[in-house]
């Protein structure tokens, strides 16, 4: 990566250098004529060799004149050029997070402002990230606290039944799960809200990935009898896999939480000219238009049937994950017909002399 920048940054340099190299190399020419057309009568009237003095003499004088000329322009071009990125970057020491650097077309420091801006974005998202944690994360905290807190004062001032204890002890544990996974959604939730960039983006098989995810929640699609169909032909797609899987746990999770005994899940992975177009259906309890309409936002729930099963986290986090991928999620679904999740995603630039072999094995 620090090869190809640096081949980059010289090719932008490249027309700057051949320009003053050009300038050089008229100066010498323009000042020799001068020269030697101002030195004529020299020639005519006293020594040769005197004249020839005079030509090369006057030759690198007027290069000299030209050369200072041409350093001290491109020395003060530079000069600006650091003092706008040392300027950003006081900012930023300063606390301001939200500094971007202007770029100009063509400007050789272009992929240098362009890499800071970059880091200034991810800086403030990181300021984001606190800010969120602290106010979304407190309001969910509560609630399992309470449960806990209460539960625990009952134990310690009471003398309990044996089969009471152990019922109370069991809630507490369960608040104690529930607020591990509320610290675990908030802050990746917080984490990819303010993310703005994509990072260990590889190649790998996507209908090998759905297929995995399929068998890591087989144990739970099988305990409820529920019939599975997956169609999942090979797929080559560049992506960040660990984020990808999160998405697909997610969503075949939730159809299978949601499914009753003996349903049936449909996963289909289908690849168009410039997308991938993922299914999830399901044929749960469905949805109304107004659990819907909020079904993406963080912590909502829907129906008391729902929030005894869930954070109201995860198609927020599936949501966000496929924004980052600049692709498109939906849901359809009615009360008892199930619910069906579409996922499209653009299929970024890739090699194809890269095998399926090669993404496979990935």
């Amino acid at each position: 990566m620090t090869k190809k920048r640096g081949r980059g940054f010289l090719k932008r340099q490249f027309p700057q250098i051949l320009a003053e190299s050009l300038t050089i190399l008229i100066t010498a020419i323009v000042s020799f004529l001068l020269m030697t057309w101002l030195v004529q009568d020299i020639a005519k009237v006293e020594n040769i060799y005197l004249a020839a003095v005079y030509e090369v003499l006057g030759t690198i004088v007027t290069m000299i004149l030209i050369l200072v000329s041409t350093n001290t322009y491109t020395y003060r071009k530079r000069m600006q050029e650091v003092n706008t990125l040392a300027n950003a970057i006081e900012q930023v020491a300063n606390g301001d997070f939200h500094v971007q650097i202007p770029i100009r077309p063509n400007d050789p420091m272009a992929q240098i402002y362009a890499d800071f801006n970059k880091m200034s974005a991810e800086l403030a998202s990181v300021q984001l990230l606190r800010n969120d944690f602290i106010n979304n994360y407190s309001h969910e905290f509560k609630t399992p606290i309470a449960s806990i807190n209460g539960f625990a004062a009952l134990l310690l001032s009471k003398k309990l039944p044996e089969d009471e204890q152990r019922q109370y002890l069991e809630i507490i544990r369960d608040e104690s799960e529930r607020l591990s996974r509320l610290t675990s959604n908030t802050i990746l939730l917080s984490k990819l809200s303010s993310q703005r960039i994509v990072t260990d983006i590889e190649q790998y098989n996507l209908g090998e990935q759905l297929r995995q995810c399929s068998i890591i929640l087989s144990q739970n699609w099988l305990e409820k009898n529920i019939e599975f169909d997956g169609d999942f032909p090979d797929v080559p797609f560049s992506a960040n896999k660990e984020l990808l899987q999160h998405l697909w746990l997610n969503l075949i999770g939730n159809a299978v939480k949601f499914t009753p005994e003996g349903g049936t899940i449909t996963v289909r992975l289908r690849e168009e000219s410039r997308t991938v177009r993922i299914t999830v259906s399901d044929s749960g309890i469905g949805m109304d238009e107004t659990t819907l309409a909020h079904l993406f936002d963080p912590y909502y729930q829907g129906d008391s049937s729902r929030s005894s099963q869930g954070l109201g986290l995860g198609l927020s986090i599936a949501k966000r994950i496929v924004e980052l991928n600049e692709g498109t999620i939906s849901a359809e679904s009615t009360p008892g017909n199930g619910s069906t999740f579409a996922v499209i995603l653009p299929i970024r630039t890739r090699e194809r002399k890269q095998t399926l072999d090669s993404a496979s094995n990935k």
